[in-house]
């Protein structure tokens, strides 16, 4: 009688079921913010639609340009004050935005547009996922873990149910996150550079800290091929020089008009800072360290809205996994310190959270705003660390990630409870509560399923 054959752990299907839990967990928690918050109740959504409605009829707009488009809910603005962005994410809206708002369907082309927001969230999900894969291909219960962090995250699903261009920056930087650890593992192929450069074109099409995110990717590249193998690879260089350059060279042409009109490459009116009278006379300009050392400078950074009645719980719930999932990663860096790849790493994790977290810090000092959203080009690093601190081990990563998207979930769905207060001075637009819970309901069953790949993956290979 033969003997059964040992068989391997269903790792590639529950990978899938995890991938597609994920997903339907994002998909619910953005929906959620979005059907239950009414539209144009923040002043910025009002801007970015109308950047879109505008670019469909033609015009690239400019910083205090007047609002074009028609309005009735929420906020009214003296101009639009989003013209200093690059094109690429209202390129995306402007199909959707502008004929439904020309044949007078204005709800819906706002709750269009969120439903865009939301699509780019999940494909953020997606992103982590993958670069996560990428940067601990031993542990595939670390990268499901760190894709329902991310679909749980306060911080990004909240910005997938509104109208912002931050989450498909976030989309690109972890695509150029994960290109280039693949690059370091697989050394300087000719398909892999490609994406690189693509990828840094996007995240430079979207916002101006791409320049960051290149920077710091392309110099760790050309520091590994250069140094730590046998022999330097001058022509990776070169191809990695002419991917960067042809990435700069398709937008340079919008930083120069931000140059052109406001004297510096951001095309913020940084003038106008303290100025009596103007919009933004409000803001103080103060010393870096004073903001470095102000605790509500780093409330407002790092406590995103659905957490701000809940400031206590919800910085265990950030703080606790990320102090462990640091510690978990400075364990295997110290027993991997002769791996160029982990070192060349964890080195351009770090380098990226330092310089983003100052920027911020400077940009505060300099009159502008400390908020939230700021921080959430770091989704990679954050998930990553908490993913890590969650899933310790292999058997303890599902009962300690059910705990933790429990509590989670627990306060989005506090969140986008009744009553869901609107600024503004116009009408305050409806709200479909019922369609609200309806899609908490999916992304809870969805975040289930979730933690149950997470576990079942976790004891396979404890085995």
């Amino acid at each position: 009688m033969p003997t059964a054959r040992p068989t391997e752990p269903p790792t590639p299907r529950l990978w899938a079921a995890g991938l597609i839990a994920n997903l339907l967990t994002c998909a619910g928690v953005c929906a959620g913010y979005a059907l239950s918050s009414p539209l144009y109740g923040t002043k910025d959504e009002v801007a970015h639609v109308d950047h879109a409605y505008q670019l469909w009829h033609g015009t690239l707009i400019s910083v205090g340009d007047p609002m074009r488009m028609p309005q009735i809910w929420g906020y009214t603005l003296p101009f639009d004050w989003t013209g200093q962005h690059p094109p690429l994410f209202y390129l995306l809206l402007a199909p959707v935005v502008g004929p439904l708002t020309d044949a007078g369907h204005l709800l819906a082309a706002g709750m269009a547009a969120r439903g865009i927001s939301a699509v780019i969230t999940c494909l953020v999900v997606v992103a982590v996922m993958w670069t996560t894969r990428v940067i601990v291909p031993s542990r595939p219960e670390v990268a499901l873990a760190a894709g329902l962090v991310t679909a749980l995250s306060p911080a990004l699903t909240r910005l997938g149910g509104v109208v912002f261009n931050d989450n498909l920056f976030v989309l690109w930087a972890t695509l150029l996150v994960g290109q280039t650890v693949w690059l370091l593992r697989h050394g300087p192929r000719t398909r892999g550079i490609v994406l690189f450069a693509l990828y840094a074109a996007a995240a430079l099409g979207t916002r101006l800290p791409g320049v960051v995110f290149i920077g710091l990717c392309a110099t760790t590249l050309g520091l590994v091929w250069l140094f730590a193998g046998a022999r330097r690879d001058w022509a990776a260089i070169w191809r990695l020089s002419l991917g960067v350059l042809l990435a700069v060279a398709a937008n340079i042409w919008f930083y120069l008009r931000n140059f052109r009109d406001t004297g510096n490459w951001s095309g913020m009116q940084t003038d106008l800072v303290g100025k009596a009278g103007g919009p933004l006379e409000a803001r103080e300009v103060r010393p870096v360290l004073d903001v470095a050392t102000d605790p509500e400078i780093w409330r407002q950074l790092l406590i995103p809205p659905s957490l701000q009645e809940h400031v206590t719980l919800g910085a265990i719930l950030t703080v606790a996994p990320l102090l462990v999932g640091l510690v978990v990663a400075l364990r295997a860096l110290s027993r991997a310190r002769r791996d160029p790849v982990r070192v060349a790493t964890a080195l351009l994790l770090l380098a990226l959270a330092v310089v983003i977290v100052a920027i911020q810090l400077d940009y505060a000092a300099g009159g502008g705003g400390a908020y939230w959203r700021y921080l959430v080009p770091l989704t990679v690093v954050s998930s990553l660390l908490t993913a890590l601190g969650l899933a310790v081990t292999p058997r303890l990563a599902g009962p300690l990630v059910a705990i933790w998207a429990a509590a989670m979930f627990t306060l989005f769905v506090a969140h986008i409870a009744p009553p869901n207060p609107s600024g503004g001075d116009l009408a305050t637009a409806p709200v479909f509560q019922t369609a609200a819970w309806a899609a908490a309901g999916v992304g809870g069953v969805a975040c289930a399923a979730a933690v149950v790949t997470v576990l079942l993956v976790g004891v396979a290979r404890s085995r």
